[in-house]
């Protein structure tokens, strides 16, 4: 792997986001994003309308990968085949006892995670310039405040 900084790899689609009755289906803009400077995760920002703050989640790639073939996650973030149409995925988002569901067309999804191995590899993540001192303050931050 070079040291050289390589651009980082955005998407851009539509999903639908399936939320708890009575509210209806909408579709929401989503942009994923991913660069070497957190080679390990997947940003993924909603957009339900142009006035409306987007909403971020950091999720690990491994995690959407595996989604595309089966349940994959615990807790927080799931993410599994639409088991009726294999061109679709469900990413289920939790915070406490609220959920959404998000359903997403695989290729978008597959394309953007080709490219980003195409600037990080999978498997590959530690390689990359400066990521073990960014885990070893992260963790030093965290053991501290605990």
């Amino acid at each position: 792997m070079t040291n050289e900084v390589q651009e980082p790899v955005s998407a851009a689609f539509a999903m639908r986001l399936h939320m708890p009755h009575p509210y209806p289906c909408v579709l929401v803009t989503t942009f994923l994003h991913y660069s070497q400077r957190d080679p390990y995760a997947v940003r993924m920002t909603f957009r339900l309308s142009a006035g409306d703050e987007p909403v971020v989640w950091n999720i690990g790639r491994d995690l959407l990968r595996d989604g595309l073939i089966r349940l994959t996650g615990e807790g927080a973030v799931q993410i599994s085949p639409d088991p009726t149409e294999s061109n679709t995925i469900f990413i289920r988002l939790q915070v406490d006892d609220d959920s959404a569901i998000l359903m997403a067309q695989r290729q978008p999804v597959i394309a953007f995670l080709q490219r980003s191995a195409e600037v990080v590899p999978y498997g590959r993540e530690m390689a990359v310039a400066g990521v073990q001192t960014r885990l070893d303050t992260e963790l030093a931050r965290i053991l501290a405040s605990s």
